[in-house]
This record gives structure tokens, C-alpha cells and sequence, in this order.
């Protein structure tokens, strides 16, 4: 019976994946429907698998989870008679944050949802938190993700998962939005306000923590839990949305050019048209920094107050880095360099580093 359990499990997760295939292709429809408009974005995928962690000889992979997250979600979201509910993106597919927010656009979504597990250098680091808008830019919005990040907050602590709360972080290169105000520093949470959608992202649990991973995240019965309760908060903040109105009109989005572009030896991105200049890119193969000029960087280049190393293809190195025998660390996710501290690793061992980020005790 548990071998046809799983079997079934496996089956309906496939068929989701493939029918999510479906609607992430089409991604402009004929009108407004007077259903509410729900898009999931299952984070990473493809070319940037996120997060890794072993636990008691497990692997746990982030874009795994974070896809089997998001099809429960939609499953529980399908029983709803008054919601519409689309996935921005195919199982391992390689997609920008830009496309991502266009296709939750194209849709005409009253919420998008970008689900995620979180990760730290400390196995110490567990709970369930939303990443949203200050609300420096559209502040009503920011009152729509409020009130929704409350709701799954409330549904995942019912599962157990310690609740970490609301984050907050604005731009750290000067960054405006178009009424001069810091803009927001995650790029999902930035370009939904920019696009007029509430749009927020779940980190879930720890997948760094043996604790959180072993508890919430080592089955699909416990990661279908969580889909489900994140199904159960998309309902709640549905429910006191005003009702929905059907309209012939359909929505519109400029195809704008959205990549790098290649000039005299020199790359630079643009978004919708609009270079980029003087930031780090958060881009979904790595990320970057171009200059004042627009211009892409390499190798060492100080960023506010923190260095990163910037390789060959332009990305930032995460993790180990040894230079003239020398080793640094930069932080597996937003790649800043270590220094002045020490960390401990989920097996116990213990790094420190000095106030140029050398390593002084890694052998």
C-alpha cells in the first residue's frame, strides 16, 4: 500500500508538472477573469539549483522542493471555485526574475507567490519568513503583502514551523523607484511593485538546519502540508479581497528588451530597454555588477561596504576561493566575502576570518 501510495503521489505531481508546463507557456489571456488570479513561482530551477544541504546522509535540493511546494499548492488551489491559479515557469526551467514577473503580469495576477526554502551559515537558523515591500513605492500594495504574509505565516506555524516573521531590506546601490524612494532590494518583490502586483517571497524553512529539514521538508507528505498551507493563506487573503468584475479588455505589457547586450568588448544589461549602471544584477544564472557606466566587472570590486570577487563569465564566486594560496569565503547566496568573523559549519567545524577575508585557519 505505501509503494502504490507513492506511486500515485509521483504520478500526480508529474501530470501537474506538465499541465503547469501548459499555462506557464500562455501567458496572455483573453480578458480578466472573474475568478482571483493566483500566479506561483517555484524558486530557482534549471541553470540555478539554489540551495544544498545533507542531512543523516540525505540530500535535500532547493529547486526540488520549492517545485513540489508549488505543484501542492496548485492542487489545493484547484478545488477553489473562484480562483485561477498558474505556475510562471516549466520543472527545470532556467527563467529571469524580469520574465517571471511579466508572466504573473500577462496573466492579470492578484497575487503572486514566489515559493522558496531559506538557507544560512548556521545550522542554528530555523523558522518560516515573507520577503515583501516596505512600501516605499505603491504603499497599498505593501498593505496587500502585509496582510497575506500574515496569513501564511499563521498557516505554517500551525504545521510547527517557528514563525521568523516579515523581512524587510531596501536597496543597497542607490536604487529609486520611479517616485524617487529606495526601491526594494529583492528583485521578485522590486519588479511586482514596479508592475502593480502584490508580490512576495515565502522562504519556508531552513534547509541548513537539520531540524527544519527532518521535520518539514524530508517527505512529500510534509512538503505537500506546506503547499497546502500555503494554499489555505492564498484562500484567506482571497476571501477578503473586494469582488472581481469581468472585463473584455485584455492586459497589456510592452515586449521590451529585458538581457545584456554586447559593445565594444564591453557587456551591459538592460531591463525593458532601460541600462543598468552602477548595482549588483540578482540575475537567475548568478550575480553581476556593472559599474557607473554600465559596464559588466570581473574580479575584485568593493560594493558598498562589502567585497566580492566577480570570475571570468562575470558571476560573483560563492563559497571557497583560494588566490595565491590564501582561501576566502563568500556567502553561498548573496556572495559577499567573509571577514572579521567565524562560522561554523552544520558538522561543527569552525572557520575564522580576518579583516582582508583571509581564511586562518582553513589548512
Amino acid at each position: 500500500m505505501k509503494k502504490l501510495g507513492c506511486l500515485l503521489l509521483a504520478l500526480a505531481v508529474g501530470v501537474s508538472g506538465i499541465l503547469s508546463g501548459v499555462t506557464a507557456q500562455a501567458a496572455e489571456r483573453n480578458g480578466e477573469s472573474e475568478k482571483y488570479v493566483v500566479v506561483l513561482d517555484p524558486g530557482h530551477g534549471g541553470a540555478e539549483g539554489g540551495a544544498i544541504a545533507i542531512h543523516n546522509g540525505k540530500t535535500y535540493r532547493e529547486e526540488e522542493i520549492n517545485w513540489k511546494i508549488a505543484n501542492y499548492t496548485m492542487q489545493a488551489l484547484s478545488a477553489s471555485p473562484n480562483i485561477e491559479v498558474h505556475l510562471t515557469k516549466k520543472k527545470n526551467q532556467t527563467l529571469g526574475l524580469t520574465e517571471r514577473v511579466k508572466i504573473a503580469k500577462n496573466y492579470g495576477a492578484d497575487l503572486l507567490v514566489s515559493q522558496h526554502i531559506d538557507d544560512a551559515d548556521s545550522s542554528a537558523a530555523r523558522g518560516a519568513s515573507v520577503l515583501l515591500s516596505r512600501g516605499t513605492y505603491r504603499p497599498a500594495l505593501a498593505a496587500k503583502e502585509k496582510i497575506f504574509a500574515n496569513y501564511v505565516l499563521e498557516e505554517l506555524n500551525k504545521l510547527g514551523l517557528s514563525r521568523r516573521g516579515l523581512v524587510y531590506r531596501m536597496s543597497e546601490n542607490g536604487s529609486k523607484y520611479p517616485n524617487g524612494k529606495a526601491r526594494d532590494y529583492y528583485g521578485i518583490v522590486a519588479q511586482s511593485v514596479e508592475q502593480n502586483i502584490p508580490g512576495v517571497i515565502v522562504e519556508h524553512a531552513f534547509v541548513s538546519s537539520p531540524y527544519d529539514a527532518v521535520n518539514f521538508l524530508s517527505t512529500n507528505a510534509k512538503l505537500k502540508k506546506i503547499g497546502e498551507a500555503d494554499a489555505k493563506a492564498i484562500i484567506r487573503y482571497c476571501r477578503q479581497l473586494p469582488a472581481k468584475q469581468p472585463s473584455s479588455e485584455k492586459p497589456v505589457t510592452p515586449d521590451l528588451f529585458t538581457g545584456w547586450k554586447q559593445k565594444n568588448g564591453y557587456y551591459y544589461y538592460y531591463i525593458d530597454y532601460k541600462l543598468q549602471k552602477n548595482k549588483l544584477l540578482q540575475l537567475e544564472d548568478g550575480i553581476y555588477y556593472v559599474n557607473e557606466t554600465g559596464r559588466r566587472q570581473y574580479g575584485w570590486q568593493t560594493v558598498g561596504k562589502r567585497e566580492y570577487y566577480f570570475q571570468k563569465n562575470g558571476t560573483a564566486r560563492q563559497g571557497w576561493l583560494k588566490i595565491s594560496g590564501k582561501w576566502y569565503y563568500f556567502h553561498k547566496k548573496y556572495a559577499y566575502m567573509y571577514k572579521d568573523r567565524t562560522v561554523v559549519t552544520s558538522t561543527g567545524k569552525k572557520y575564522t576570518f580576518d579583516s582582508r577575508g583571509m581564511c586562518t585557519n582553513r589548512i
